[in-house]
């Protein structure tokens, strides 16, 4: 089975054919997202009647529940909820949440296969978490389980950059220049680790969770001895494992396309 899947983020579209067994089939597209509503459904019209699939999945931004999308996602434009997806792809489809389709992914190949309570953190622009309890996606009554507004985004860390005195806006440029030892972004990174840090300990304590993995861009530049280590004297006595994701940006489009398979 051909899945022609797509995962839809403030920053980035990115999408690619996947089979059932998550092997991705085409090489992986990407391309800034449109500005309009308009403009991305024309891109995702543009891509569908270009590519050869059995089935369409979509991975989004915003709270998803039963295929809708619940609301405009707070990164992307007006609209956008409102994109009839069934004239787009013309085909069986689901819709789901980015975070939980990275979720997936990471459940069924990547850093949280066989953990029974894992929770899956996306690190972007903004912050996606998805939760599986007794091996099961946690979606709660709308679709809204793991929506929080979590202070250690990639437009949290530009903030903490300007807080200490820098206009850099990149988060990998920010991330190198504090390897070179530039005091400000310093100071910025070590705020922004540290609201890391204390969000992953509240989580643990709300879910008693075996393992936290990592996703998304931000992901690349956490220093994961150093939050391992942090993490251990603050849940001393149950210290979840934070480890980066294996499926790495892939992880929407190849958990969204494995939902397509389960549903």
């Amino acid at each position: 089975m051909k899945i022609l899947s797509f995962d839809v983020g403030g920053t980035k579209i990115s999408w690619a054919t996947v089979d059932e067994n998550a092997t991705v089939l085409t090489p992986v597209q990407c391309v800034p997202t449109p500005k309009t509503s308009a403009e991305i459904e024309n891109l995702l019209q543009k891509i569908a009647q270009e590519s050869v699939y059995d089935g369409c999945a979509l991975a989004t931004a915003g709270v998803v529940f039963e295929n809708v999308i619940q609301g405009k996602p707070h990164n992307l434009p007006i609209g956008y909820d409102k994109i009839n997806f069934s004239q787009i792809f013309q085909t069986p489809y689901i819709i789901e949440n980015d975070a939980t389709s990275a979720l997936w992914a990471e459940h069924c190949i990547g850093t949280l296969k066989g953990v029974q309570h894992g929770i899956m953190l996306t690190l972007g622009t903004a912050v996606g978490c998805g939760i599986i309890c007794n091996g099961q996606v946690v979606r709660g009554k709308c679709g809204a389980s793991g929506e929080y507004d979590f202070n250690f985004s990639g437009r949290d860390l530009q903030d903490l950059a300007r807080k200490y005195g820098s206009n850099e806006a990149d988060c990998f440029k920010i991330a190198n220049a504090v390897q070179q030892g530039d005091k400000p972004l310093q100071l910025a990174y070590r705020e922004w680790e540290e609201r890391l840090l204390n969000g992953l300990s509240v989580l643990n304590r709300l879910l008693d969770t075996e393992v936290i993995a990592l996703s998304g861009s931000l992901s690349k530049i956490v220093d994961y001895a150093k939050i391992n280590t942090a993490i251990k004297l603050l849940e001393p006595r149950n210290p979840p494992a934070i480890k980066a994701a294996l499926c790495s940006t892939n992880a929407g489009l190849i958990g969204a396309a494995l939902l397509f398979k389960k549903a």
